[in-house]
């Protein structure tokens, strides 16, 4: 017997790890602090029914509540039926527990506000995360920490990282858990692996002692020297130079692109050493921004 294909997971929601057949927004979300806790509520609103219900927490240690303006239009049982068809972290969600998906889709626009503000800040976001695995209740995504400026050298990441870990209010509470930043795109492990391999940097870095050797003068600052067949070399080769993958070396590195047009163009860029990579990322080429889209 043929069996009914499985629904198509189209859209995957960026701060939670959940994918599914379509997203949901709110509207109106109000907090109230009390002595037992942080009471919410918000409108939940379907993409083509508008809005369907109303999210509620008395912030009591009860669960999450939806409760639907029409239950013959949407309600529980699309809610469920809904849940049962998403993945969060490419396992499949509990498809039992209706609040958890409420306190996601709710931290999932709340965290959506908050980066859009970092960004017009230039700060970094960082925060705790510890997978299901892990954990039977899992996984956990921490509320995000805002860094005043934008961390891109490894050692400065781990500085932080150290300095998060050590503070009372912030430290992590399981061995399993670990610190993600937002990269611009998406969450990656604040202490991350090199976007590039082994051999790509050992490549460089012989291209480089390769240039200083074949370049009339090493200690002069060379503009736009062809590189590889997408970057090229600003900088002194023997020292301290950037790969760019255009002819530009104007690159603002400590603030987040803004543009609201579609970016025709994005280049990637690299700051090194003699010994090997400081920092890299991505940036939107065009002539009036040159600003961070993404960063390593």
């Amino acid at each position: 017997m043929a069996t009914a294909p499985e629904p198509a997971l189209e859209v995957r929601w960026v701060h939670t790890g959940i994918c599914a057949p379509y997203s949901f927004s709110i509207s109106g979300l109000a907090t109230v602090e009390h002595d037992r806790g942080v009471a919410f509520s918000a409108e939940l609103i379907h993409p083509e029914l508008g809005v369907v219900g109303r999210i509620t927490n008395r912030g009591c240690g009860d669960d999450t509540e939806f409760t639907a303006h029409d239950d013959t239009q949407f309600g529980d049982r699309e809610l469920k039926q809904f849940l049962q068809q998403c993945q969060q972290d490419n396992e499949p969600m509990f498809a039992d527990v209706l609040h958890v998906l409420l306190d996601e889709i709710i931290y999932e626009a709340e965290t959506a506000g908050i980066v859009a503000n970092a960004g017009r800040g230039n700060h970094l976001l960082v925060r705790s995360y510890l997978p299901r695995r892990a954990a039977l209740w899992g996984p956990e995504r921490g509320d995000p920490l805002v860094c005043r400026r934008i961390v891109l050298r490894q050692d400065a990441r781990e500085r932080l990282a150290a300095k998060l870990s050590n503070h009372p209010a912030y430290g992590l509470d399981d061995e399993s858990a670990y610190w993600q930043m937002f990269n611009g795109v998406e969450w990656t492990p604040l202490l991350g692996r090199s976007p590039l391999t082994a051999l790509e940097n050992e490549t460089r870095i012989r291209r480089a002692e390769q240039l200083t050797r074949e370049l009339p003068d090493p200690d002069v600052y060379y503009f736009a020297v062809p590189f590889s067949d997408d970057l090229f070399l600003f900088g002194k080769p023997g020292k301290r130079f950037m790969l760019i993958g255009d002819r530009s070396d104007v690159i603002h590195s400590d603030e987040w692109c803004q543009c609201t047009t579609k970016r025709q163009r994005t280049v990637r860029f690299e700051r090194w050493r003699p010994t090997g990579r400081d920092e890299s990322g991505v940036i939107h080429a065009a002539k009036h921004c040159r600003r961070l889209v993404r960063i390593d």
